[in-house]
């Protein structure tokens, strides 16, 4: 699979963004303009949904063991980190006389699946982790009815999803409950990256320039009223349907500019990218040790400050230390249970990887 180097900088970017988000962005106060008008922290996770667009589902391959394969490497690469970041979270909780989440909702949170058992995020930016795994489940979905390599089929469920998430906007505002439309978006934005790829491949033909064009006029027609039906009133969460309209606009916009015509690849950034999921998993428990060290129990700018420093190099850590062997364990694993080669080659049926339907 080619590796698209700018794709790492840009992924470092958006974890910043997110610490940004929750450590700094909160020294200004909540009236804030920017705070009013942009949620940098969404901004953030929309880069992360279209990045796995663009790298997961070509990391499937189709044949025998590839789902297996797919699995385990997802597994090994996301749980070893978040199960880190979880008892730390707790821990720090523990040391800073916080409130401690019940036994139940630690099992729960384990699975990194609690979302779809009705049980609370111990720490709240977990939902992101579950629409993965969602996303993942889908492309393993439409590679067992052989549509993964299809634009088409794929352009037609990021607009089935955003018809979801338009009816759910709609229902959250008859019915005045606090319903998940970022869930359908989020997985139709990452079709939207899978479709996308084409272009920063180079390999766009007519269709997917089509489906492209398509999808981004639906999403400018959609969004602005599935936002207003959603957020428009007061559920008490803080939400604007304005500012949640700016940044997912904003957001799609500012990646396919990053990733087309303005191309990253400095040493920092690369550096931010490697590191940036557990940047993104452990600075909210960094905030936490921040504040008991220096006996500050609110938010101020030395805690912040050090709270920045120590997530970085914990994050640093926490690649070297935990997810680099996990990655290097699942290579391994499917390395050793990938087929052999036939003895007569010829007699070999070759699989048609095309993009087209």
């Amino acid at each position: 699979m080619t590796r698209l180097g700018y794709l790492d900088a840009l992924r470092g970017i958006a974890a910043l963004l997110v610490v940004v988000c929750h450590l700094w962005q909160p020294l200004l106060g909540p009236g804030a303009l920017p705070h009013v008008w942009l949620d940098i922290g969404k901004l953030g996770v929309i880069w992360f949904f279209l990045l796995s667009g663009v790298v997961i589902p070509f990391s499937l391959q189709p044949g025998p063991g590839g789902a297996r394969r797919f699995i385990v490497s997802r597994v090994l690469r996301l749980y070893p980190a978040y199960w880190l970041s979880l008892a730390l979270y707790i821990s720090m909780l523990a040391l800073t006389g916080e409130t401690l989440p019940t036994w139940q909702r630690v099992v729960a949170n384990v699975t990194m699946l609690q979302a779809a058992m009705g049980v609370e995020d111990v720490m709240g930016l977990y939902w992101t982790l579950f629409i993965e795994w969602l996303f993942y489940a889908l492309c393993l979905g439409l590679m067992l009815i052989g549509r993964l390599r299809s634009t088409g089929f794929r352009a037609a469920c990021a607009l089935a999803l955003l018809a979801a998430a338009v009816g759910m906007g709609m229902m959250r505002m008859l019915l005045e409950r606090k319903l998940p439309v970022a869930l359908p978006l989020g997985l139709s934005l990452m079709l939207f990256g899978s479709i996308w790829r084409d272009c920063l491949l180079g390999q766009a033909d007519a269709q997917v320039r089509r489906c492209v064009k398509g999808l981004l006029l639906t999403y400018a027609v959609a969004l602005p009223p599935t936002f207003y039906a959603a957020y428009g009133f007061d559920a008490g969460n803080g939400e604007y349907w304005f500012r949640y309209c700016f940044t997912y606009l904003l957001a799609i916009s500012s990646f396919m500019l990053l990733t087309q015509r303005i191309r990253l690849h400095q040493p920092l950034l690369l550096w931010l990218g490697t590191i940036s999921y557990s940047l993104y998993l452990l600075h909210p428990s960094m905030e936490l040790l921040c504040r008991y060290l220096l006996g500050v129990p609110g938010r101020s700018l030395s805690v912040t400050l050090l709270a920045t420093a120590l997530s970085l190099l914990a994050a640093h850590v926490s690649y070297r230390l935990v997810e680099l062997p996990f990655i290097q364990l699942s290579k391994r694993l499917n390395t050793r249970a990938r087929p052999r080669a036939p003895l007569i080659p010829e007699l070999q049926v070759p699989y048609e990887n095309s993009n087209r339907p």
